[in-house]
């Protein structure tokens, strides 16, 4: 996208500009121009349209404005793309210019909208529900969704430990990876630390895509449909080799690792322990739990957000009669510790009663 076009009008603008004194009032010219100068940095300087997604969606906490106008660019750049008609609809809808809502969702219902779950709960559009527009657009991505998630919601991911790992006499245990909101439980070999503790890794997507095929969420309300996903994937896994059913170990980031706390909590004979890294969501946690004589490993970082160190500490607490409980606190923020890729090996085979 950029162009020498691109370079010469960003001279011209460096070049154009006045010199304002402290003393000086800005006239309209120069106000005008501030308030464009993002839409026209991000114009410029974007590579492509994915980067005028992002700079689009980061407008949105400051000019709704500015990163319509940022959307619309993106929008013309590629007609194929779904997300950015979306975006547009949402922020005239929450300035309350209804009729350019719709027109947007209309543009995005006939590119194809499919993420219709998450339309159904976007607030964007909490007073434009009872509009035929928004029914009838609402109606098709639910449709195209109910299409597209087969195969996608709930499909697994094996990493098996590497040959040189020695094999049990037993079958092996499994450890069931739950990601993070907006990622998908796909395993590569950057996860092959964690297998070599000698259990196989289960990665898992979540139970309802938002806004791509590669990106996913764990929804409530509760934790029985994550239960049941999970099952279903050990009973996927079950069919392709010999797992361990009594040594199934839970590990999850973020909301992933709530789920993982309520299930051991909620489910117990199904679950042998858990490792929570960072864990947060949206749900409250829950504040009773069946799990007695289970393993479990809190991980948060020193600066994450209030609500995550609270619900760290909350399941630390919760598992605290009758559990033995490890904790940890890292560096760094809502993230992996820098350690990861030795520190999280050994909880697991803490976890697995290997630590030896």
């Amino acid at each position: 996208m950029k162009t020498l076009f691109a370079m010469t009008m960003a001279a011209a603008i460096i070049l154009c500009t006045p010199v304002l004194h402290a003393t000086e009032t800005p006239d309209a010219e120069e106000i005008a121009f501030n308030a464009l100068s993002p839409v026209v940095s991000a114009l410029i300087n974007a590579d492509d349209v994915e980067e005028l997604m992002e700079r689009a969606e980061k407008l949105e906490s400051s000019d709704t404005l500015q990163a319509i106008a940022v959307y619309l660019a993106a929008s013309r750049e590629d007609p194929k793309q779904l997300q950015a008609p979306y975006q547009v609809a949402a922020l005239f809808a929450r300035r309350g210019d209804d009729k350019l809502a719709e027109r947007f969702l209309r543009e995005a219902d006939d590119r194809g909208l499919w993420f219709g779950p998450l339309m159904a709960g976007d607030e964007d559009f909490a007073d434009l529900r009872e509009s035929d527009t928004y029914k009838t657009v609402l109606a098709h991505a639910q449709e195209r969704y109910r299409k597209i998630a087969v195969g996608k919601v709930g499909a697994i991911s094996v990493l098996n430990p590497s040959a040189s790992i020695p094999v049990p006499k037993a079958c092996r245990p499994v450890v069931v990876w739950l990601h993070g909101y907006g990622v998908n439980g796909e395993l590569d070999e950057g996860y092959q630390p964690l297998a070599d503790t000698g259990a196989i890794i289960l990665g898992i997507n979540g139970t309802q895509m938002i806004n791509a095929v590669d990106s996913f969420r764990w929804i409530g309300p509760g934790f029985e449909g994550t239960h049941q996903t999970v099952q279903n994937g050990l009973k996927t896994l079950e069919a392709q080799q010999c797992i361990d059913r009594k040594r199934v170990f839970l590990m999850g980031f973020s909301q992933g690792s709530q789920h993982a706390g309520a299930l051991l909590a909620q489910h117990p004979d199904d679950y042998a322990g858990a490792l929570l890294l960072s864990p947060g969501g949206n749900q409250p946690t829950p504040t009773e739990s069946k799990a007695r004589g289970k393993r479990v490993f809190v991980i948060n970082g020193e600066k994450e957000g209030p609500g995550n160190q609270q619900m760290s500490a909350d399941f630390r607490k919760l598992f605290s009669d009758g559990n033995e409980v490890k904790s940890r606190t890292h560096e760094a923020g809502h993230t992996f510790p820098e350690d990861w890729s030795t520190s999280l090996p050994q909880a697991l085979r803490w976890l697995m009663g290997e630590e030896a």
